[in-house]
């Protein structure tokens, strides 16, 4: 549990309504505190299952009404009689069940966007690793500052960058939404650990591939990193993505 933030300051930020500086301070610690992030989520995923609550109240409501007024097969009532009313109330509540099943589904079709599954990112750490070349300590150095600038002009000079120097690229491109640079280097980080036969960052890739093709609405593409990350229970972010977001992307395929 979290001491910064009270449960009322978290709610109005998931409404919109925590004030803008302290909103951008929220989102800040977001990415570093694991414990609000998890929070958050949890507060996050409760407010869309309330959301969908008052149908499901509809849905209940039905069927009470169905088994309050179903035909009870009275002994003066032939057999022929008590089918037929039996009938006609199953297909009310199922047609009732149909109406609200499809108002469910165009709510979530409305609802669902890729900001709401990469809207809270996890912030990458650069590992604590020694390097004995002065261009990578002033790439992680650049990084570590955010200047992404710097990181994105230093690698780019490097006739040669390194694994660790072309994610750090990537990332640098993603941190400034340049989405299809930040994919292409990915992809050469997996590309040089196949050829190597090593798994360097190899599951950082998979995770920041989510969030970069999701940003350019590439689903179909995203939703494949992010099964092969759920479908794998030792990969490091296996636990960043949950059903919920599975059910969501299937939902942005559906809509694209």
């Amino acid at each position: 549990m979290n001491e910064n933030y009270t449960l009322e300051e978290l709610e109005a930020y998931l409404y919109g309504e925590l004030p803008q500086e302290k909103a951008k301070l929220l989102e800040e610690e977001i990415k570093t505190d694991l414990a609000l992030r998890s929070e958050l989520e949890a507060l996050k995923i409760s407010k869309e299952a309330i959301e969908l609550a008052a149908w499901k109240k509809v849905i209940s409501q039905s069927q009470r009404d169905f088994l309050a007024n179903r035909p009870q097969g009275k002994q003066t009532q032939s057999i022929s009689q008590g089918s037929s009313g039996v009938l006609v109330w199953t297909f009310r509540f199922a047609a009732s069940v149909a109406l609200i099943s499809l108002a469910m589904g165009f709510y979530l079709l409305f609802s669902v966007s890729p900001e709401s599954i990469i809207s809270q990112p996890v912030a990458f750490s650069i590992p604590l690793m020694r390097s004995s070349e002065v261009t990578t300590s002033a790439i992680r150095s650049a990084y570590l500052d955010k200047d992404f600038a710097k990181v994105i002009e230093v690698v780019r000079s490097l006739a040669n960058p390194s694994l660790e120097e072309s994610f750090l690229l990537g990332m640098a491109y993603l941190e400034t939404n340049a989405h299809e640079k930040a994919i292409s280097q990915f992809m050469r980080v997996e590309s040089e650990n196949e050829k190597l036969q090593t798994k360097d960052f190899a599951d950082e890739v998979d995770y920041f591939l989510v969030r970069a093709y999701l940003s350019l609405g590439q689903i179909e593409e995203g939703a494949y990193r992010m099964k092969k990350i759920r479908n794998d229970p030792q990969h490091t972010y296996h636990q960043n993505f949950g059903m919920l977001d599975q059910l969501k992307i299937f939902i942005l395929g559906i809509k694209n």
